[in-house]
């Protein structure tokens, strides 16, 4: 160890150095130790941060040891950028160009980087490139005048093969994956007071995904499959009832993969299909739509499993948005999922408390989260089902009216719940309409891998950044 009194002067790449260790695994006294510094001096480094980090910027390629330290935060960057876009991944979340962008910017923020670090086009080609990532794996920033010039030709290409084949809109069929925040409660409950206050916030983060399949008239909706991280041998035995007919499947975070999403076409689509038609004495050519993630589909392998089916999928180019069951019917779903949530955390109980509440939402099982499923998803109305592919099939959109005073009625319905519930009488309607888009508008999946990552890279436990990258399903298309 370096003498404290005889220490000679620390450079500016070394004080830069020091405040880069600061909240890592070392801990002060060996930093201290390190650098042959006492404690106040250390504390007198940390107090002058802005000026080390700015001095330090500015004349940071007049040594060596100021070059080590800026390549060695640029490697930081991207290998916490690459962990975080893979998690994402792995749970179905949409990643976007921006995205990782935004990522990176915030990432050395967190790390204390450089004031000028940009997270620039250069940078986010250098980056794909480091780590093989096509725009397969990751949706572009496409311009809006592209994106809708590439859905219009695929809706015409989609019609002219309903038309040429003969595929009656009973038989066309879309199906889309997505997340839902099973156990999410709205602000100002005592629910989310107590989760705050006792530092357990993930009990209302909890999340699974969901598939949903219908089709054109409304009249063939599929069970919802849900995607959880609990065994499916811990709960089947709960499933075995005819109460409800959600399916569950167990995925390492709960996310989709090439062999979940295979099963379910094979096992479950192509066999309802057939039973459907089956009714009507003959088999008849079908139609499934698909998102365009084509790191989990593979068009060719699906389009041979049965003559009589047809699996198409839009453009890469073309937003997810655009799919029927992202035009009303997932949203319609959510709604009417916490409107039924509400009712499974109402204790029977007359004389009701707050722990109560509480206890009863802590107690909630994926058991329940199946049956409230079942229970929304029987209550998606025809009329939405159809309106959904008036973007495909034809060109007016006549749902705004009908869905602006519908979302209305679910808001009032849902505070009138909570303002039952002792501890709940505080909601307003913006937070009923943020909790209805809680997925949307939080990013907690981002968020959730975002803490992951960091909490590895500060523990030294985060992986390599040569990884290779998994059959994960890419992000989520609703």
């Amino acid at each position: 160890m370096a003498s404290k009194q005889g220490r000679a002067h620390l450079t500016i790449a070394e004080k830069y150095e020091i405040l880069m260790l600061r909240g890592g695994s070392e801990s002060r006294q060996a930093i201290s130790d390190r650098f042959g510094i006492s404690r106040s001096t250390l504390y007198r480094i940390y107090a002058e941060s802005k000026q080390i980090k700015k001095q330090f910027e500015a004349n940071k390629g007049f040594s060596q040891v100021a070059k080590r330290l800026v390549d060695r935060i640029d490697m930081d960057i991207d290998r916490i950028v690459f962990h975080w876009y893979l998690r994402c991944k792995e749970r179905n979340v949409q990643v976007t160009e921006a995205d990782i962008k935004a990522k990176a910017l915030e990432i050395n923020r967190e790390l204390s980087g450089f004031a000028s670090f940009r997270a620039g086009t250069s940078w986010l080609l250098d980056f794909k490139e480091r780590y093989s990532i096509t725009d397969v794996d990751i949706r572009k920033d496409v311009p809006n005048e592209t994106e809708i010039a590439s859905f219009e030709a695929f809706t015409v290409d989609f019609n002219k093969t309903l038309q040429e084949d003969g595929i009656a809109l009973k038989n066309v069929y879309n199906v889309v994956y997505t997340t839902i925040m099973w156990k999410a409660v709205p602000e100002s409950t005592c629910i989310l007071d107590h989760a705050k206050s006792t530092g357990n916030l993930k009990i209302c983060e909890e999340y699974v995904t969901a598939i949903f399949c219908a089709n054109a008239t409304g009249c063939h909706k599929l069970p919802v499959v849900l995607i959880g991280s609990e065994p499916d041998i811990d709960i089947l035995v709960n499933y075995k009832t005819k109460a409800f007919s959600t399916l569950y499947k167990s995925s390492t975070n709960a996310c989709m993969n090439r062999t979940i999403f295979k099963e379910w076409y094979k096992e479950h689509f192509l066999e309802s299909v057939k039973r459907r038609q089956s009714e009507n004495g003959c088999r008849e050519k079908s139609l499934l739509l698909l998102d365009n993630n084509m790191s989990l589909h593979d068009l060719d392998d699906l389009n041979h499993m049965d003559e009589f089916v047809t699996v198409k999928a839009p453009p890469v180019n073309v937003s997810p948005r655009r799919q029927p069951m992202n035009c009303g019917i997932i949203t319609c779903f959510r709604r009417e999922y916490r409107k039924e949530f509400l009712f499974a955390i109402t204790p029977l109980s007359a004389n009701i408390t707050k722990r109560d509440v509480i206890e009863h939402h802590r107690n909630l099982r994926m058991w329940d989260c199946c049956r409230i499923v079942h229970d929304a998803w029987s209550r998606i109305d025809d009329t939405i089902l159809i309106n959904s592919w008036d973007s495909i099939l034809w060109p007016e959109n006549v749902r705004t009216v009908e869905q602006a005073e519908k979302w209305d009625a679910y808001i009032r319905k849902a505070i009138k719940l909570l303002h039952k519930l002792p501890g709940c009488k505080q909601c307003h309607e913006i937070e009923v309409f943020d909790w209805f888009h809680i997925e949307e508008k939080h990013d907690i999946i981002k968020k959730i891998c975002t803490e992951e990552v960091l909490r590895e890279f500060k523990n030294n436990t985060l992986g390599p950044a040569n990884i290779g990258i998994s059959d994960e399903a890419g992000p989520s298309h609703a």
